[in-house]
């Protein structure tokens, strides 16, 4: 962890990097926005003054509220709030039958929110793979159909382009009541990003704006790799990374100040043997504890990584992996904690690893609640009652309080060895496997009304009209 004067030598490092070396944008409108607001403009190459940089912090809210279907406050991204879920757009998926690695389905997705709706840890939900058995180009709109249909909790999405988010905007809207409502109580979060390094696409920019203009809540944030889009220093791409999200942020507030961002970097290394982006290594959640700390630095919401692991099944590397940075992510204050459900170094998805990461959040929770220390947790009159060689099983003491001081999982065990063999050596993969065909064979019924499934369907179908499908 950091202390404050390290996080100010890594914020003026970034706003050096946007002073000198600059971003390039390749979005007319943000330009003309830049331009006007005083950043110096060559071509598409942009120089942020460190004077707009803070301007736009201070614009940019320190909450954010998402809800869920019914309009409920479900998500507070704030401090000392950290919520947890998945992540998007994964190529590959672990066949929950034959666990067998395949190309993923929209099937898939649906049982994806039909588990997710099961997770209690879950505070939001997300597609965790990119569907091979639809169009393509309007992958985004079937998963978020997917998604809502069978699932309650606000929606984390990617959008291909401007296009794409329009008409999830249009479905969100539906679910809300309006597009006002929508803009009051948001249930989807876009994550879009730059292309480290320093590069603003006009599709990334295209959508950071739209989102502004609608109020949608955005992150914008750095997928950079060190050692191939960053410096192979942990600090050098992080304050490379960081540069990368506070030019977004100006270029945001500038559309309209005081629309919601969510300040974040999506950190990982590059492994020299495999060349495969870590996601599972020390580095990971050890700088997106920085990342963390930069967003209370900066009094933004902060959106992280967590949950996920290279292996590439349940085993474990993967809890250990998962586990360590779902606890970093939250001992480091970070509000949305994206990627749980990741295996194969963010390449897999898991129905399984879904299970498998709730139930470790639950001990993450647990941990994060602390002891309570009062009069009544001391209990020093029942320990001079209970005195020397008794004991606490039968006081009404233990009663009121064992529930809540001590944490029961539901898939890892805890049972003496002996039963634990006569049970049949069920480990914990086993467990949770046998809950998620449970979960899978049930009857899971659609949520949404007939009417808003039809609203749904048109903006789909109006879609493929104008791809000419």
């Amino acid at each position: 962890m950091w202390d404050e004067d390290q996080l100010q030598q890594l914020h003026l490092a970034s706003l050096e990097i946007l002073e000198r070396t600059g971003v390039r944008v390749y979005q007319k409108e943000a330009l003309k926005l830049l331009k006007d607001a005083g950043a110096f403009i060559d071509g598409d190459l942009v120089r942020i003054p460190s004077w707009l940089v803070e301007e736009a912090i201070r614009s940019a809210p320190e909450k954010v509220v998402l809800s869920g279907r019914n309009g409920e406050r479900k998500v507070y991204l704030e401090e000392g709030v950290c919520s947890f879920g998945l992540g998007t757009d994964l190529p590959f998926f672990i066949d929950p039958i034959t666990n067998i690695i395949r190309e993923i389905t929209i099937q898939d997705v649906e049982n994806v929110a039909k588990v997710s709706e099961s997770c209690s840890n879950f505070d939001f939900t997300a597609s965790l793979g990119l569907a091979h058995d639809v169009t393509t180009q309007l992958a985004d709109l079937y998963h978020f159909k997917a998604l809502v249909s069978y699932s309650s909790k606000p929606v984390l999405m990617t959008a291909t382009d401007y296009h794409n988010l329009r008409a999830l905007i249009d479905m969100a809207a539906v679910l809300a009541g309006g597009y006002e409502e929508l803009k009051q109580s948001p249930q989807m979060v876009l994550y879009a990003e730059p292309i480290s390094p320093l590069v603003n696409s006009k599709e990334a920019v295209d959508k950071l704006l739209l989102c502004a203009e609608y109020g949608i809540p955005v992150t914008y944030a750095s997928g950079i790799i060190a050692g191939a889009t960053g410096p192979a220093t942990v600090a050098g791409s992080l304050a490379l990374g960081n540069a990368e999200g506070l030019a977004g942020l100006v270029m945001h507030q500038l559309k309209a100040k005081g629309a919601p961002f969510i300040y974040g970097i999506v950190f990982s290394v590059m492994d020299m043997h495999s060349a495969v982006s870590c996601y599972g290594g020390p580095e990971l959640p050890l700088g997106h504890t920085i990342v963390g700390q930069l967003g209370k630095f900066y009094k933004l919401p902060t959106y992280g990584t967590g949950g996920c692991s290279d292996s590439c099944e349940i085993d474990a590397q993967a809890g250990m992996e998962s586990i360590y940075s779902n606890m970093l992510a939250a001992l480091s204050g970070t509000n949305l904690v994206h990627d749980n459900g990741y295996l194969g170094s963010g390449l897999v998805g898991s129905l399984e690893k879904m299970l498998l990461d709730d139930e470790g959040i639950a001990f993450v929770k647990r941990f994060m609640e602390g002891i309570e220390l009062t009069e009544e947790t001391l209990a020093l009159d029942l320990i001079h009652q209970v005195g020397p060689g008794g004991n606490f099983l039968q006081q009404d003491h233990t009663y009121k309080h064992f529930r809540k001081e001590t944490w029961y999982p539901r898939f890892f065990n805890r049972k003496h060895f002996e039963n634990w063999i006569q049970a049949g050596k069920k480990t914990t993969k086993d467990k949770i496997h046998t809950r998620v065909m449970e979960l899978l064979n049930s009857d899971n019924q659609k949520i949404l009304t007939d009417k808003m499934q039809l609203s749904l369907e048109e903006i789909i179908k109006e879609n493929k009209k104008r791809i000419n499908i």
